[in-house]
């Protein structure tokens, strides 16, 4: 017990859920990923495990490793790497790979790689790092954009045209750290409206920007046709901005006259039929029938497979192992006074609880489709690796606070024992 003491250093029940979440994404996964397989890999579910296997090795080694480093550090790299993080966004948004109308990743020696995953990282880190910065010192309006607003409003603006989801959970995120962090209140909605007046800009450029492609390709079908070429087809483009409102409205409509299984509703209607099928106690583990016919079970509605292998039960206990992890991230802010430490632990788990319920909260019906993962149980590499870098950053923070007890033991025993020593000498020299 004492060998995993001195390995598994840090709050022992981030640990434990870490490593059962880890369990839980390998089960699942595996039951997942049979059509896929059958797709990529001859039907070798063996293999996708194996390959999943090693991604969460990876994702573990990199929370093992962030472990070991003194958390101050994170500050430093947080500021070093800021810069070349918005520079990667941007290449990412003008040549990452375009996949589903959106570039969200590129290539790095033939492994794919979504750089927003670290983006939030370092962006959160930056900013514990600059509100400790600025605690206690007088800054007005336009320090505290420069500072605060500028590095968020880059950092999302190059996210969330692509991106939505993500963008929204990051300037949640963003705003509460800063409310915690005790920015001045009227600084924190000033920045908002600020978003808020530069969302509705880009949504009437968007909506420009596509009607104008819009009208260009219809008078060139038009000038086809009557220059006697009828094979010029008219592809009409949808606006990002209308792809996220007719997910939004999608939501509320009335389900007798729809089709539940077209291209625009078959993701919510499959997703519901496993949910619903998994009643209490779940088929059992392996016997899932939407992870046939869900586009993605292993990732966006993995835990809607869960609750249909697992039932209610399972989904309750996989959604309290995250609330377990964030009350033990609450307890590192309510044991310590508003540090860096402290708001960095708080804004990273704050990060991990806002990606999981949205996760569920897209497979149980409750949220518009987005692309979520449910973090460190769903396949894929870049996130089982940032979410292993988000627990050993908090786990680092944890090892601080027991480092910090430790010694303040230890001295408290050096001074009972010199105190005792006085004593003993005291009473001899009256003897």
């Amino acid at each position: 017990m004492n060998f995993v003491n001195k390995i598994l250093k840090g709050d022992k029940v981030i640990w434990i859920v870490s490593l059962l979440l880890g369990l839980v994404s390998l089960i699942v996964v595996y039951s997942a990923t049979s059509a896929y397989a059958t797709n990529n890999f001859h039907g070798d579910t063996t293999k996708v495990l194996l390959r999943h296997l090693a991604m969460l090795m990876f994702g573990f080694i990199m929370m093992y490793a962030a472990s070991k480093i003194n958390y101050k550090h994170f500050a430093k790299a947080a500021l070093l790497l800021l810069i070349p993080c918005l520079a990667l966004l941007a290449y990412t948004l003008a040549f990452g790979r375009h996949i589903n109308d959106a570039s969200r990743s590129i290539n790095v020696g033939g492994f794919s790689f979504q750089p927003s995953e670290m983006a939030k990282i370092i962006l959160i880190t930056y900013l514990a790092r600059q509100l400790i910065m600025m605690e206690g010192k007088p800054y007005d309006f336009k320090n505290f954009l420069l500072k605060l607003g500028l590095p968020i409003g880059c950092t999302i603006l190059l996210i969330f045209t692509e991106n939505l989801s993500t963008a929204l959970i990051l300037t949640a995120v963003c705003m509460v750290l800063l409310f915690v962090g005790r920015a001045k209140f009227l600084h924190i909605l000033a920045l908002i409206g600020i978003f808020i007046v530069g969302l509705g800009a880009y949504l009437g450029y968007d909506a420009l920007k596509t009607n104008r492609h819009n009208r260009i390709e219809l008078k060139a079908q038009q000038t086809a046709i009557a220059q006697g070429d009828n094979t010029k087809e008219y592809k009409e483009k949808q606006s990002r901005v209308m792809t996220w409102v007719n997910r939004i409205k999608s939501m509320g409509e009335d389900k007798e006259n729809i089709n539940p299984f077209d291209d625009k509703h078959m993701q919510r209607t499959y997703a519901d039929i496993a949910v619903a099928s998994g009643s209490v106690f779940g088929k059992g583990p392996g016997k899932s029938e939407q992870r046939n016919f869900l586009p993605h079970p292993y990732s966006d509605f993995i835990y809607a497979i869960i609750i249909e292998e697992y039932g209610i039960v399972g989904g309750i206990i996989v959604l309290m192992l995250y609330v377990i992890l964030f009350t033990r991230v609450i307890r590192i802010v309510s044991k310590r006074t508003v540090t860096f430490g402290a708001l960095m632990a708080f804004g990273l788990g704050f990060l991990i609880i806002m990606q999981a319920m949205v996760n569920m909260g897209v497979s149980i019906g409750l949220l518009p489709v987005t692309g979520q993962p449910l973090p460190f149980v769903s396949m894929g590499g870049t996130s089982l690796m940032a979410t292993g870098l988000i627990l050993g950053m908090i786990l680092s923070v944890t090892r601080s606070m027991e480092d910090e007890v430790q010694s303040q033991e230890q001295e408290l025993q050096v001074i009972t024992e010199t105190l005792d020593t006085e004593n003993e000498r005291e009473l001899e020299s009256r003897d």
